[in-house]
Parts: structure tokens; sequence; C-alpha cells
């Protein structure tokens, strides 16, 4: 029987041997190593002595959660400038409005309701973002019941209340799209590693999906371990919940050798 912790980044599935693992913590806040290469994070104290803190997406060569969501967050921007033009082409054209008025159906709400985060002073901010984000998809009811009975109330209502409520939304969209690395920090955690030299070292990871025990034959072995880029070897494919899952042999903080 084997023990492995099931990890996402970038929507796929990683699974590193149980007894590799340490402690499993948020992500912590870290202090840059400007002379470390591009896959240190940072470093933090920990148990009376400094650990450093690897980003196992930089070492699959993916963008990182920072950077994830400053391409978000002007994509979510867009797509509510659309929203509210398409709302007032409806208004002005007496066309239909296809945009959703539902809150949780677009990609910010969707973010929005999987997004739990545990600092405070992004919570405040997204609770605010939430609310008036609601607010907005929500008032497009009221403008369209209007415009079945008194266009002209419709058009009094889209200009002083949507627009304002709409300003909101992105005053708070801004604020969270310029707390970034807060949010990473609060969404991701961080892995505590044991080290060939019997020390510690973190990887920083989207999120743990779970913790499974499964027999040796459930996994599908590569003929050789293969390396994923130069700080990770894969040793076999797991078959987990109908998704694949692959199981890293080990994780270096620095470079093998060639």
């Amino acid at each position: 029987m084997k023990s492995f912790v099931i990890f996402q980044v970038m929507n796929r599935l990683f699974g590193i041997d149980i007894e590799n693992v340490k402690r499993i913590l948020p992500a912590q806040k870290l202090t840059k190593m400007p002379d470390e290469g591009a896959h240190i994070e940072g470093m933090f104290q920990y148990e009376g002595g400094v650990i450093k803190v690897m980003s196992f997406r930089n070492v699959i060569g993916e963008k990182s959660y920072v950077e994830q969501l400053q391409e978000m967050f002007p994509v979510l921007k867009s797509q509510h400038k659309a929203w509210l033009e398409a709302l007032e082409q409806s208004v002005e054209q007496n066309v239909p409005f296809k945009m959703s008025t539902d809150p949780h159906s677009c990609h910010l709400g969707k973010w929005i309701s999987s997004f739990h985060p545990e600092d405070e002073s992004v919570i405040n901010v997204m609770k605010h973002l939430d609310f008036h984000h609601q607010r907005l998809h929500r008032s497009a009811i009221d403008v369209l019941d209007y415009m079945k009975e008194d266009p002209a109330e419709a058009k009094k209502w889209l200009n002083e209340n949507v627009h304002d409520i709409y300003e909101k939304t992105l005053k708070y969209l801004a604020d969270i799209s310029n707390m970034s690395g807060k949010v990473a920090s609060t969404m991701q955690r961080c892995l505590i590693l044991f080290d060939k030299n019997k020390g510690s070292f973190g990887i920083n990871i989207d999120t743990v999906e779970d913790i499974v025990h499964i027999e040796e034959s459930e996994l599908h072995k590569v003929k050789e371990s293969q390396d994923m880029g130069e700080f990770i070897n894969v040793a076999a494919i797991l078959e987990h919940n109908g998704k694949l899952v692959t199981i890293v042999k080990d994780i270096s903080i620095n470079k093998r050798s060639a």
C-alpha cells in the first residue's frame, strides 16, 4: 500500500509520496532571495531555521499565480464592460438582452464563489466586490422590467443606478487586482518536503486535492524515470476519480547534475 498527496497546479494533477511530505501549510510570507534562481520564490523562518521555497509552476514552465491573476483581472473588466454595453444597446435600440442577469454565471462570479481568502484585507475587499457585482447583474432585471412598461424610466434607471453600480464594481475589481500578491498567497499552499540531506524545503502549489492510499499495482509506471524540467522526475501515472495524476518520483531544490 502506498500513500500520496495529490495536488493541483494549473488544472493538472500531481502526486508525491506522503513519506516525502513533512507538513502542508498555507502559503507563507516570503523574503526574496535575489541571488537565487527564478524557481526560488523566497525563504521564511521554519522550526528555528530558514528554508527556501520553490515555485512548482516555475519548474514545470508555467506562469506564476500572480502573473495568471494579473492577466485574468483585465479580462474580467473587459467582460463586464461588454455586459454594460449590451444592456445599453438593449435599452437604446429595444433589442433583446442576451447577457446573463445571474451574478454567479459569469467568469467573475464563478471566481468569487471559488475563492476563499484568509487574509483579512483581501476578505474585506472581496465582500465589497461580491456585493456590488451581484447588484450589477440583478440591476439588469429592473431595467428590463421597466422596458416593458416605460422605456424612458428604463433609461433613467440605467443612467442613474446601473452606471453607478458598475463603477463601484470596477473600483473593487481594481482594488483586488492591486492585491494580486496577497490573493496568490491566500489561494496557494506550501508543501514542506524532506530533502536528500535530511533538511527541508518548500514548494508552492495551487491546492491540495486529496490524500490517497492505493495498491502499487494501480500505478502505471513509466519505463524509466522521465525528467520534468531540471528539478523533477516522474515515476508513474495514476488514474484517480477519472483524472490522470502524474506521480513525481522526486523534487530537488537544486538542479540535478547533467
